[in-house]
This record gives structure tokens, C-alpha cells and sequence, in this order.
């Protein structure tokens, strides 16, 4: 019996093993569509019941933002090392 038979093809996946890891293949209009690229990171979260898994990927921080943050870290050095005890 094909419990698989009344959900759409383009919506599922299979496991496959590639060298010693295992990997759940993605289809490139989706890679294109979330826009992802190999080098990109994602943190991974499994459901309490273990039926489902979620990768959320990592948000890259322009250089303008890190220097923004870099700037608020110098200027206000010494409130932050007094709140580090509290």
C-alpha cells in the first residue's frame, strides 16, 4: 500500500546517504525560491515528537550593521562591563 499516493510528488523528499552522512534532497526551484547557497548556515530544530525537523537559516549582518554594532560597543563600553555582574 502507497501511503504516499495522495500527497502532492513536488512536496515530498527521500532520505539518501551521501558518504557517511545522511541528507534530505531539495529540489532547486525551492533552493532558488529561499534563495540558498552552499555556504550558508541554518540552525536545525526537531519537534518534541520527533515527526518533524525545521532549519532556520542564519541571517547574514551587512558590514554596515557590524560596524553600527561595533560603534555602540565602544561608546558604551563602560555600561556594558558594569551590567555583566548584575
Amino acid at each position: 500500500m502507497d501511503h504516499t499516493a495522495n500527497y502532492d510528488k513536488d512536496k515530498m523528499s527521500k532520505l539518501f546517504t551521501t558518504g557517511n552522512s545522511e541528507a534530505i534532497r531539495l529540489r532547486k526551484k525551492d533552493t532558488e525560491l529561499l534563495d540558498l547557497n552552499p555556504s550558508d548556515q541554518f540552525i536545525k530544530e526537531i519537534s518534541l515528537d520527533g515527526r518533524s525537523i525545521s532549519y532556520n537559516k542564519f541571517s547574514k549582518i551587512s558590514q554596515e550593521n557590524k560596524k553600527e554594532i561595533a560603534n555602540i560597543l565602544n561608546e558604551d563600553s563602560d555600561l556594558i562591563w558594569a551590567l555583566k555582574d548584575l
